[in-house]
Formats: C-alpha cells, structure tokens, sequence
C-alpha cells in the first residue's frame, strides 16, 4: 500500500505547507506537487529532507527549471502529474484525460483550478487536491490518495490544519 500526499496552489502560503507536512509527514510515502508555490515547497521540505518529493512548475512559478509535466509510478498505479494550465483545465477535462491516457496512466494529477476534484474519465481517474494556500474559491485543501496493487483504493479531500 502506498499514501500520497497531493499538494497544489500554495502561492506564497509555506506555512500552510509546513502545517500540512507536520499532521501528514509520518503517514505518506511520497509527496506530489502540482505547481504555483515551488520556492513554498522547497523551504518546507528543509525540515523532511527524507521525504521523496515530485514537482512540477505551474504558470506562477516564473523561472522554475521544473518539467511543466510528470510522470511516476507507485504500487503499480501510473500516475500522469501536471499543474494543468496547459491542458485547458479550467475549461474541459478530456484534453488532460486523453493526455494521461496516451502516456498510459491510470491517474491523472492536475491543480490550476483552486478546486478539489475526482472522477474517472474514461479509463482515467482525474484527481485535484484544490489550492493549499491562499485559495480564493473556499477552505484551503490537499488530498491523500491510496494505491494498493495497481489500483486507486482511497482519496479524499481535506482542510488545510490551521495554527
């Protein structure tokens, strides 16, 4: 079984980050993040340097040298990670769909929109963990996805801990 946990959308809240890795740090396996905040991540991992990490630039993170796309695979569940402004995503979610699909993913990870989201779309399970910082559309929120042998088992949405 492996936990991930789903981070998005920081923009300039490593606070937030830090609250998030102190309730969830001993939990996950791994740590994905989605874009608009790396220089948030980069600090608050200084205190987990164990921790394996995966990232990717999002269209606020100006001069990142990060890939704008990612591809991974945990207990045997392909995962396609991306921030999402370049698959249209705040408009339709089959050009990002049919993007997963084509790399052979079963899992599609995007951010961009600020809004929590899961649905499968076609053979692909589309997941948003919503924006961890300074979101202007609701609470602050990450998601935690479970994968046990091949499949997605569990996910959820949850509130950013406060002070």
């Amino acid at each position: 079984m492996t936990k991930l946990l789903v981070l998005s959308d920081s923009h300039g809240g490593r606070d937030a980050i830090e609250r998030i890795l102190k309730a969830e740090s001993k939990n996950i396996d791994a740590l994905i993040f989605l874009g608009d905040g790396l220089r948030d991540l980069e600090l608050a991992l200084t205190k987990h340097p164990r921790l394996r990490a995966y990232s990717v630039a999002g269209n606020c993170d100006y001069g990142a040298l990060e890939p704008t796309d990612g591809l991974a695979a945990f207990d045997g569940v392909v995962i396609f990670y991306t921030h999402g402004h370049m698959y249209g995503v705040k408009y339709d979610l089959d050009t990002l769909a049919d993007a997963a699909a084509a790399r052979g993913a079963d899992v599609a990870l995007f951010g961009h929109t600020h809004v929590p989201h899961a649905e499968d779309r076609g053979s692909v399970f589309l997941f948003n963990p919503g924006s961890c910082g300074r979101c202007y559309t609701g609470p602050d929120t990450y998601g935690i996805l479970t994968l046990e042998n091949g499949k997605v088992t569990a996910h959820e949405h949850k509130e950013v801990p406060k002070k």
